[in-house]
């Protein structure tokens, strides 16, 4: 049976350095891993909206080139220990909403950064971190060094810098 990883993610390339320290951490292992990267947006009030509420429309306004080329990567490069790797949008609004989240997931594990505030999207985002320090799933907190990049023509540096940074778990 695979293990099944919990990160939150705010579709930047360098918030997969999450993703990257989990599966160095699990290279070792023999058993698959199935990957959650999870986003926190509060769903509308509307009816309207709630009626043609799309979640692969969200994430295809959330997601950008960037991102999504940097997953295909961390796909490719560690294809042999990931069984499934998805996205998906969190939007329950209590810590019990969470847990039977993590619950009905089947997660066994979670990363979250110590030393990198997330990019909230629009006014509909919120932080998860609360919610993943208070959760009973075991928690790695994740510290790493980042690479700023300087101008729009160096974004291939923001890529590139995903595997060439090292995270480091804190104990």
């Amino acid at each position: 049976m695979a293990k099944t990883i919990l990160i939150p993610t705010d579709f930047t390339v360098e918030s997969l350095n999450l993703v990257k320290t989990a599966l160095e951490n699990n290279t070792n292992h023999s058993e698959k891993l199935r990957l959650i990267l999870v986003y926190g947006q509060w769903a509308s009030s509307s009816i309207t909206e709630l009626l043609f509420y799309s979640k692969g429309k969200v994430l295809e306004t959330l997601e950008n080139e960037e991102f999504k080329c940097s997953c295909e990567m961390l796909l490719s490069k560690y294809e042999a220990i990931i069984e499934h790797m998805s996205i998906d949008i969190f939007s329950g609004n209590n810590q019990n909403a969470f847990e039977n989240y993590l619950e009905g997931n089947k997660v066994t594990e979670a990363y979250i950064p110590r030393n990198y505030k997330f990019k909230l999207k629009n006014s509909n985002s919120f932080n998860l971190i609360p919610f993943f320090t208070k959760s009973k799933t075991t928690l790695f907190k994740v510290n790493w060094h980042t690479v700023s990049v300087e101008n729009a023509e160096s974004s291939k540096n923001e890529l590139s810098s995903l595997f060439f940074t090292h995270g480091q778990v804190a104990h």
